[in-house]
């Protein structure tokens, strides 16, 4: 997963917009607790955003490649400005668009991420809602989509619901009742298919995929 670490609340609005059909999935943090995030959670690739404060996140930069040299970074730097960080960098040059395009290319790079997700059972191709489950059509909302993908990258783990939450809900306005009602319609529309219990739930400790999938 991806830890963007950023203090701008429009960076992080639009990055939800354009990551989420992507298929990348990421914590957000500001700079200052990413070092928190960055011990806690599963990440492979670190964002992080010095268009307020440089310095910040040139030291978060230095800071992050002292504890974990192999862990691939991006540094977001205005225009004519020279950082000191141990990271690619992409320049921020007040086009939004360009930015996004910037960082998904480097993502799609650096991370690898699979753009289709396929098992025997199981298929979820990357931008589309043409999934299928046991060779049979299986039509999900965009954002039913974003919660299955996400437990199947993270098969066959227990995902707790905070992380769900945070990974599929990155704009903070949804809840573990939300979270609940997107997995029932999941695992209703798969038991019509004859596949009770896609998504499994584990009392106290949280979901994750039946492992009859994988």
């Amino acid at each position: 997963m991806i830890l963007f670490a950023t203090d701008r609340q429009e960076l992080r609005a639009l990055s939800v917009s354009r990551f989420l059909p992507s298929g990348l999935l990421s914590y957000f943090c500001p700079l200052e607790t990413a070092r928190f995030h960055c011990d806690r959670k599963d990440v492979s690739c670190a964002v992080i955003d010095g268009g307020l404060s440089l310095p910040s996140a040139e030291h978060l930069a230095a800071e992050l490649h002292t504890a974990y040299p192999d862990l691939p970074m991006a540094l977001i730097a205005p225009p004519q400005t020279f950082p000191n960080a141990p990271a690619a960098l992409i320049r921020d040059s007040g086009n939004s668009e360009a930015l996004m395009d910037a960082l998904v290319g480097f993502l799609g790079k650096t991370v690898g991420w699979s753009a289709d997700l396929t098992t025997y059972a199981l298929s979820l191709p990357s931008g589309s809602n043409e999934a299928c489950l046991l060779g049979y059509p299986f039509p999900l909302s965009p954002r039913e989509g974003v919660v299955l993908r996400c437990l199947f990258a993270f098969a066959p783990k227990i995902v707790p619901s905070d992380d769900l939450l945070d990974l599929c809900f990155p704009e903070g306005m949804q809840s573990a009742a939300n979270l609940s009602v997107q997995i029932s319609k999941i695992n209703r529309r798969a038991a019509k298919i004859g596949f009770p219990n896609l998504i499994v739930s584990e009392y106290g400790r949280g979901y994750r995929l039946n492992r009859a999938i994988i």
